[in-house]
């Protein structure tokens, strides 16, 4: 059974429970159990608001909550008040922009972030929820972000549709806070900084084995940040004729391979640098099927090798990582995280130009591309877990 029990406090007008519930349609969309209970103070607006969330793969018993395993407290007083009830080893989620106080609790892991100074910089105040919401997801990849954005209209209403873009941009920011902090437990700082307005952390890990990323580590997970992505804004470019598409697909795999090829290069002596160098040699096979792809649609020759490829591709194979050597996990999490974040792109990229081309054989080609990526998502994601674990407990926590 897993079972996340949430609570989200703050004052009215702050966002609480449109937070709470769309976490919890989410989880429904999701397949998963779910309960939502708001509680409100005197004021709706300006007076105390806090919701509880249960989100399981069993049925939910109770809706209410005692101990949680993730509170997120979006002013003082609130933290005052919940900080005691996150389990040991959970997360607190904190709004530095007003919260002041530090936490006094050494058994859980701390995440503070300046969702209020950080809504102002995205250009409205009132996401400072959202950003939160996706500084939690970051952290606990309760639900995907695709499907809370499904949800946004099931709690703002199809009038609010013209807030989507905003909000998504929200999500995303709150996101990256936690991703380019490299944040995954015990206390993690993220602050705004106003001379550039680029979020930085100060990371403090509880114990004594301080491992900090290298000078020449974080310039090697810069050049990862900078691999070039699927970007739906090009859409237009993109997709405006059959060639373009087989570029634009040659040039994420192109991508992929530099992403591959420093990963293993940066976990180098792990049996994860083995498989990032087996993942580069299969997306050389997919640049050559992709160049004759290209080479057919540039000669308007006919296309017939479809069946041969999805032959070729559909080979379900788990990967072996191994384990990774202590000194490294925090640069693994890293790695994967970013891997993570170019696979999904890469994903919706092939979908779209399966809906798209208008060639039989090539829609068989990105649909192949878009199973072969989402499996290895799925194994980036699984193994990204695996780390986070052995992280936490390195630092005496469990996962809740």
């Amino acid at each position: 059974m897993t079972t996340r029990n949430i609570i989200a406090a703050g004052f009215g007008g702050q966002g609480i429970m449109a937070m709470g519930q769309l976490i919890s349609y989410a989880g429904m969309l999701e397949g998963k159990h779910v309960s939502w209970l708001p509680s409100y103070g005197p004021e709706m607006r300006g007076g105390a608001a806090n919701c509880s969330v249960v989100v399981s793969t069993d049925p939910v018993g109770s809706p209410v909550i005692s101990k949680a395993t993730d509170v997120i407290v979006m002013n003082e007083p609130s933290l005052e008040k919940f900080e005691t009830n996150v389990n040991p080893g959970g997360n607190l989620f904190i709004n530095s922009s007003l919260c002041k106080s530090e936490p006094t609790r050494d058994d859980i892991n701390v995440f503070t972030i300046p969702v209020s100074d950080l809504a102002n910089e995205v250009g409205n105040p009132k996401v400072a929820n959202m950003i939160m919401l996706g500084a939690f997801l970051a952290v606990t990849d309760l639900v995907k972000v695709e499907t809370v954005i499904k949800a946004f209209t099931k709690v703002y209403g199809d009038s609010k549709k013209k807030l989507l873009p905003i909000n998504e941009k929200a999500l995303e920011t709150g996101i990256n806070s936690v991703k380019s902090a490299g944040c995954v437990g015990g206390v993690c700082h993220i602050e705004l900084d106003k001379t550039n307005t680029n979020v930085k952390s100060e990371y403090s890990r509880q114990t004594s084995a301080n491992i900090e990323l290298s000078s020449s580590d974080i310039e090697d997970i810069d050049y990862l940040k900078s691999i070039d992505k699927y970007n739906a804004e090009d859409d237009e470019k993109i997709f405006d004729n059959e060639l373009s598409i087989v570029e634009e697909a040659l040039r994420i795999e192109k991508e992929s391979i530099k992403y591959y090829d420093k990963a293993a290069e940066m976990l180098e002596g792990d049996m994860a640098a083995d498989t990032f160098k087996s993942l580069s040699h299969q997306s050389d096979e997919h640049v050559s099927y992709l160049e004759g792809l290209k080479k057919q649609v540039s000669e308007k020759d006919e296309i017939s090798f479809g069946d041969k490829i999805k032959e070729a591709l559909t080979r379900d194979k788990e990967y072996d990582w191994g384990k990774v050597d202590v000194d490294k996990v925090r640069l693994a999490l890293n790695v994967f995280s970013i891997g993570i974040d170019i696979k999904n792109q890469s994903i919706k990229f092939y979908k779209k130009a399966s809906e798209e081309s208008k060639i039989e054989e090539a829609k068989k080609l990105y649909d192949e591309l878009a199973y072969w990526e989402d499996f290895q998502l799925g194994q980036l994601r699984g193994q990204y877990e695996v780390y986070r674990d052995e992280w936490w407990a390195d630092q005496m926590f469990s996962r809740s």
